[in-house]
């Protein structure tokens, strides 16, 4: 009784503060994006539309609901911080993050390392958790509301089901338990992390021609990646890296010859599909 006192007089302190952090992280990489790709570049990358979008009235409708979504995951997170850093407190007697402020605690190459480690980190948490939520038994729960956006936007990033939004937040105190992180760190970490995301979703491939055949640079997953996962709702499920896809067997066997498909001038957006009904293993 104690502990779910303190926690809601913990999450009514956090929530405010947590909000202005994770609204502006959000605002910054989503609406960052959605201005470059969709309004500013949008003549720029008009042959560069993956698919067909769905009617604007269909689309206005999808994106107040990505917007409601990510809102709630945003409390989410909150919510989650608060509980984890309240239950290892309660159990521990203190939190057992190598999380740090002052720059002189670690090495100075610690502060470039550590987001490194934690997109390299977060790249395998998220192929695995990702493949993990597609399977059967736990797509509807976990993830099918992030697919019902078939037809991804920048705003897609953050429209999680609450229960996604944990799993995705649960890497964060694995993270500072194992790697020491300077807090400046880990803020550029999570607004590469949020405008990378967003850019996945954004629907138009920005890489160049080319990009999928060089060597050290098709290691990094292009918009199409991302889409074509959204478009068939299987394989594909790296985040930053196309490293585990290819060494699980799981990326789209098109992959590469869409990618060429949309970066030949001029391209045809490729026709839209309808969702995929059927839920697809991993």
């Amino acid at each position: 009784m104690d502990f779910i006192a303190q926690y809601f007089s913990n999450l009514f302190g956090n929530l405010l503060p947590g909000i202005r952090i994770e609204g502006a992280r959000y605002l910054i990489g989503t609406v960052g994006v959605f201005l470059i790709t969709w309004v500013l570049l949008k003549p720029v990358l008009k042959n560069r539309l993956i698919r067909k979008r769905p009617p604007q009235k269909l689309l206005n409708r999808q994106v107040r609901r990505e917007l409601k979504n990510s809102f709630l995951t945003i409390l989410v997170f909150i919510a989650a911080y608060t509980f984890v850093n309240l239950s290892l407190e309660t159990l521990l007697g203190a939190r057992p993050f190598k999380q740090y402020s002052n720059v002189n605690d670690y090495p100075l190459w610690m502060v470039p390392l550590s987001i490194v480690l934690f997109t390299i980190g977060l790249d395998t948490w998220f192929y695995w958790t990702h493949r993990f939520m597609h399977l059967p038994k736990f797509y509807k729960f976990f993830h099918m509301e992030h697919h019902r956006s078939h037809s991804p936007t920048p705003f897609t990033a953050y429209s999680f089901s609450p229960s996604e939004a944990v799993l995705v937040y649960l890497f964060v105190p694995v993270f500072w338990i194992i790697v020491p992180m300077h807090s400046t760190a880990f803020i550029a970490s999570m607004l590469i992390q949020t405008s990378r995301n967003a850019l996945a979703h954004c629907g138009y491939e920005v890489f160049p021609r080319g990009w999928t055949r060089i060597p050290g640079l098709n290691i990094f997953t292009t918009v199409t990646h991302h889409d074509l996962h959204h478009e068939r709702s299987h394989g594909n499920y790296a985040f930053y890296f196309t490293f585990w896809d290819k060494l699980m067997g799981t990326e789209d066997p098109d992959y590469e010859a869409r990618f060429d498909a949309v970066t030949k001038k001029p391209a045809t957006p490729a026709p839209a599909t309808k969702p995929v009904a059927d839920l697809q293993d991993a």
